[in-house]
């Protein structure tokens, strides 16, 4: 199987997220994160690496956007 374990890098520390994700889909400026037995969640966020070796998908908090006017 292929299922990858989801990190999100938060204050400098890696966080896991969700493990034995089968799919990683877009959703707006998120990701659906689906696993094998059909659990989701949504995360906000920039993916930053994928390790296909490791099975490991790598996110980093997504920018603020500045308002400006």
């Amino acid at each position: 199987m292929c299922e990858a374990t989801v990190y999100l890098t938060e204050d400098g520390r890696e966080k896991k997220v969700m493990q034995d994700v089968v799919l990683v889909q877009p959703e707006g400026d998120a990701w659906l994160l689906v696993t094998l037995l059909g659990e989701q969640k949504l995360i906000r966020g920039a993916i930053k690496k994928l390790d296909f070796l490791k099975h490991t998908i790598h996110l980093s908090p997504p920018e603020e956007t500045a308002v400006e006017g």
